[in-house]
C-alpha cells in the first residue's frame, strides 16, 4: 500500500493536458518540488537503515554465540519461551548423562551399574534418547555375581564430558559374589572375593575391545595416555603408572596413608590432570605423568588453570599451584566457574561473606573486589573475559580482570538459582522459594535486560546443560527431559 501510494505522487512538471499557455511555476512552488524531489525517499531509506542496522546486530549477535557455543557447558541452540519438555531416554538415562561421554556418531555413552547383574555401557541418542547399543563390561551374569562398582573414563577429563568426542571409554569394573558387597564386610576383609578388570569399550564399534586383570579391588583410572592403578594395603597405597595400551610399567609411588577400611570405592580419581587420593589421613595429589607426589591436604581441589587448591575445614585456603608447591594464603572460598572458556587467565574469582573478589591465581593479591550476595548453588560463568554472576536480588556482569562493571540488573529475590547461557541469553532458572514454582528467565548478555520468563513444565525439578543440550529431570531423577 504504501508502496502503490508513492508512485502515485507526480513528482515532473508534466501535467494533464498541454496549457494554454505556458506557465512559469511560482518561487514556492518550485521550492516544494526540490524539496520533495530530495526527500520523499527518506522514510524508505530509513526502514531500510533500521531493517539493516537489525541484521546487523542479529549477525554481530549470531556470530559471538557460534563462538561461545564452542566453549564446553555454552547449550549449543538458542533457547526460546514457550518451554517444550520431551521425554528423553530410559529409566537410567540421567545415571548416563552425569557422567556421560560423547561418541563420534553424535550418541552420549555412559555406565550403568544395575542392582543386580554385570555393569553395562550405554549409549543414547542425543536427540531422542533413544538407546543405540549396550554392551556388558561387567563379567557375564551367571546368577552368582553381582557388578560392585565400575567408573569409565575417556582420559580427557571434563572437557570430554562436558561437549568433546571421545573413541574410547576405559572402564574399572569390580565383580563381587552376589550379595557381598552389601554384606557389611570391610573391604580389606573381602578383598579375596572381588574380581577387578580394565575394560576398553571402542565407542564407534559400540564392543568391548579388550580387557585386562588388575588385582581384586584396585581402583584405577586413565589420564591422556597413562593408567594409574591403586592397590591399598595396610599401611598404605601402591601406585603404578603405565602405558594404557602396552601396559609398560612408567613409575611407582608409595603413599604412606591407608585407606578407610570401610570406604568400598571413590577413593582414587583423576581432577583436572591431577590423579587424587583420599586416604585416611589426608588427600594426596600425585602428578600422572611421573608419579611425583604434588600436595597432601584434608581436602584437595582444583581452580582455573588446573592449579591445586587446599581447603580445610578451619585454617586459611593454599593456593597450591598447578604443581602443588604454591605457598599463597586465601581469604574467602574459591568460586566454581563453568563454563570457563579460559580468558582473564591467572584471575580467580573468590566469595568472602558479602564480597566477590578477583584475586591472583597465584599469588593470592586482590586485584578487584566488589558486594555481592553470592550463592554456591548460583553458579558463575566466565566468558570473553566477562564474569558473570546472580545472588538473591540482583544478576551482575564484571570485567574479570579489572572488577568494572560492565552492567548489573535487580532481580526478584529467589530462593534458588542457577545460570546457564545458549550464548545469547543468560539463562537463570529460578524458584522464589520452596514451594514456589520453577521458571526459567533469559536476560541479554550484552546488556542485562530480561527478554523473557517463562514457567518450566511443572513436573521437573531442575535444569541443567550436558553436552551442548538443555534437560531436566523429576520423578526423583528417573525421568528425563529434553528441553526446548
Amino acid at each position: 500500500m504504501g508502496a502503490d501510494r508513492m508512485a502515485e505522487v507526480q513528482l515532473d512538471d508534466d501535467v494533464a493536458g498541454p496549457p494554454a499557455e505556458p506557465r512559469t511555476p511560482s518561487a514556492g512552488a518550485r521550492r516544494a518540488r526540490a524539496l520533495l524531489r530530495r526527500w520523499w525517499p527518506a522514510p524508505v531509506a530509513l526502514v531500510l537503515a533500521l531493517v539493516a542496522a537489525q541484521a546487523v546486530g542479529d549477525h554481530r549477535a549470531d556470530s559471538r554465540a557460534d563462538r561461545l557455543r564452542a566453549t564446553p557447558g555454552v547449550l549449543a541452540e538458542t533457547v526460546t519461551a514457550p518451554l517444550s519438555a520431551t521425554p528423553w531416554g530410559p529409566a537410567d538415562a540421567l545415571t548416563v548423562l552425569s557422567a556421560g561421554t560423547a561418541t563420534p556418531d553424535g550418541l552420549v555413552a555412559g555406565v550403568v551399574v544395575p542392582g543386580f547383574g554385570p555393569a553395562e555401557v550405554v549409549a543414547l541418542d542425543g536427540e531422542t534418547g533413544d538407546e543405540a547399543w549396550r554392551v556388558g563390561v561387567g563379567l557375564a551374569s551367571t546368577g552368582a555375581e553381582d557388578t560392585q562398582t565400575a567408573a569409565c573414563t575417556s582420559g580427557k577429563g571434563l572437557a570430554a564430558v562436558a561437549s568433546a568426542v571421545a573413541e574410547t571409554l576405559w572402564c574399572t569394573v569390580t565383580d563381587a559374589a552376589s550379595g557381598a558387597a552389601a554384606s557389611g564386610a570391610a573391604a580389606s576383609d573381602h578383598a579375596a572375593g572381588l574380581t577387578t578388570r580394565l575394560v576398553e569399550v571402542d565407542l564407534a564399534a559400540g564392543a568391548v575391545a579388550g580387557a585386562r586383570e588388575l588385582e581384586p579391588g584396585a581402583e584405577a583410572t586413565v589420564v591422556g595416555d597413562v593408567l594409574v592403578v591403586g592397590t591399598r594395603g595396610d599401611d598404605g597405597v601402591l601406585l603404578r603408572g603405565s602405558d594404557v595400551r602396552g601396559g609398560t610399567e612408567r613409575w611407582r609411588t608409595e603413599i604412606a596413608d591407608p585407606v578407610d577400611e570401610n570406604l568400598w570405592s571413590g577413593w582414587l580419581a583423576d581432577l583436572g590432570g591431577h590423579v587424587l587420593v583420599r586416604g585416611t589421613g589426608a588427600t594426596w595429589s600425585v602428578d600422572p605423568a611421573d608419579g611425583r607426589i604434588e600436595a597432601h591436604a584434608e581436602a584437595l581441589s582444583t581452580l582455573r588453570g588446573d592449579a591445586l587448591v587446599a581447603l580445610p575445614t578451619t585454617g586459611a585456603v593454599r593456593l597450591l599451584g598447578a604443581d602443588g608447591s604454591g605457598t599463597a594464603t586465601l581469604d574467602g572460598h574459591p568460586l566454581p566457574v563453568w563454563p570457563d572458556d579460559g580468558s582473564a587467565p591467572g584471575v580467580q574469582p573468590v566469595a568472602d561473606g558479602s564480597v566477590v573478589r578477583g584475586v591472583d591465581g597465584a599469588t593470592g593479591a586482590v586485584r578487584w573486589e566488589r558486594p555481592a550476595r553470592t550463592s554456591p548453588r548460583s553458579g558463575y560463568l566466565l566468558l570473553e573475559g566477562v564474569l558473570y554472576g546472580s545472588d538473591s536480588e540482583a544478576l551482575w556482569a564484571v570485567d574479570a580482570v579489572t572488577g568494572d562493571e560492565v552492567w548489573s540488573v535487580p532481580t526478584s529475590p529467589v530462593e534458588d538459582a542457577q545460570l546457564m547461557t545458549d550464548g545469547r541469553h543468560l539463562l537463570r532458572s529460578e524458584r522464589a522459594d520452596e514451594d514456589a514454582g520453577l521458571v526459567l528467565s533469559a536476560y541479554d548478555l550484552g546488556s542485562g535486560r530480561r527478554v523473557w520468563t517463562t514457567p518450566v513444565p511443572e513436573h521437573l525439578a531442575a535444569l541443567w546443560p550436558a553436552g551442548g543440550v538443555l534437560y531436566g529431570y523429576g520423578g526423583g531423577g528417573f525421568e528425563v527431559f529434553r528441553i526446548r
